[in-house]
């Protein structure tokens, strides 16, 4: 490709090994073999707040959405909530401003978790943050209630079998009849209106200027991103792209994946505070499904307690209520034959504690499960003071 903005060629080979990359490609004619396949994975940084600060920064647009999604759904406050592609985290600490206090949010994101944590901690709230793939993430055993990925954050990767293992995280992390929101931009409306070309200011010094196609196949958009100083020239040249789901497209994978009764909330369009161009977060809807009914956990195979301790009377110290005050050779064979009948029990391990001077020690060095307690006259009891019903 031609490039009038590279330098002209040097005759030092050192000097061209250690020639920086340009910071611009200059005209290019085609967007999509520039893409990096996982461009995600740099993408979103301080300049990405930058870029698109006017809207992903704006409290209006994160207000306006978490109503959107509240009216369109049942969660409640102490429901457990998963924010997918948490970005910074502003629709996690919005829910936990108005009261929400199971939120947790995860992104690929390095540089966006670490802000969203330090803005929770500064404004005092409570919301877990983590770093992490949407494809495969680990979550609590108990899942959660409602899951969320907002602000077009759903399409990013190349190809559509990675957005299918997305939603199938989510349903596996999701309770039976959990709900998934997706906020998307329609994709046959982009299609048609997207701006090949358009720029604006960000600020007082920098500009961006943006270049969009669509892919080959018709499915994804792609853009190129030339952010400007206006003193300093080109400070990045990035490509990016997100897949356009119609709502039918949407509703087909998500039903493939296994979720059910998939419906669509109202439109919307985001603000700006600079008032241009909103690109992909200009005519989006909301769809929302339910997790399919998880099969009960099968009971657990053998005793819910299957070590017990066994605390008995001591045989080396006086015993008052005994024959003579000690343990004669009857009492001996009843012991005899009641750790031999707990020996026949199936999935038990028994452990017997009959020193009572080291008792209170045993107990505490290996706390047990479950006590069977077996001695009326153990350490520091009167068996005098017990009571005892006859037999009738």
């Amino acid at each position: 490709m031609a490039n009038d903005r590279r330098p002209a060629p040097s005759s030092d080979k050192s000097a061209a090994a250690k020639k920086p990359r340009p910071r611009s490609l200059g005209p290019i004619a085609d967007l999509e073999r520039h893409l990096p396949a996982d461009w995600w994975r740099t993408l979103f940084n301080s300049l990405y707040l930058k870029t698109d600060g006017d809207v992903v920064e704006n409290d209006v647009n994160t207000v306006k959405e978490i109503d959107w999604v509240l009216s369109s759904t049942r969660f409640e406050q102490n429901d457990r909530i998963l924010d997918l592609c948490c970005g910074q985290g502003r629709h996690s600490l919005e829910l936990a401003r108005r009261g929400y206090t199971h939120v947790l949010g995860l992104d690929r994101s390095r540089y966006l978790v670490r802000l969203a944590k330090r803005r929770a901690k500064d404004t005092h709230l409570q919301v877990s943050f983590h770093e992490g793939d949407a494809r495969k993430f680990r979550f609590p055993d108990e899942g959660f209630h409602g899951a969320l990925l907002m602000g077009n954050s759903f399409g990013y990767f190349e190809h559509e079998d990675d957005d299918a293992q997305v939603l199938a995280a989510v349903k596996n992390a999701l309770v039976s009849k959990g709900t998934i929101v997706l906020d998307l931009v329609d994709g046959g409306w982009m299609a048609e209106h997207f701006q090949p070309r358009s720029w604006e200011w960000i600020d007082q010094d920098y500009f961006v200027c943006r270049e969009r196609s669509l892919a080959k196949d018709g499915r994804r958009l792609i853009t190129r991103e030339v952010v400007v100083h206006a003193e300093k020239g080109v400070v990045a040249d990035q490509f990016y792209a997100e897949r356009l789901y119609t709502r039918d497209g949407i509703q087909e994978l998500l039903t493939q994946v296994g979720f059910e009764q998939v419906r669509f909330g109202d439109p919307m369009k985001a603000e700006s505070t600079r008032g241009q161009d909103l690109g992909m977060m200009e005519h989006r809807f909301l769809v929302i499904a339910t997790a399919p009914r998880k099969a009960a956990k099968a009971a657990p195979k053998g005793p819910l307690f299957p070590q017990v301790t066994v605390v008995m009377g001591d045989a080396t110290l006086p015993d008052m209520v005994k024959k003579g005050g000690i343990f004669n050779e009857e009492d001996f064979e009843t012991i005899n034959r009641l750790k031999h009948a707990l020996a026949e029990l199936p999935g038990y391990r028994f452990q017997f504690l009959d020193r009572h001077d080291t008792l209170v020690h045993d107990l505490r060095h290996a706390p047990p499960h479950f006590e069977l307690h077996l001695c009326d006259e153990d350490h520091m009891t009167d068996p005098f003071m017990e009571l005892h019903l006859p037999a009738p």
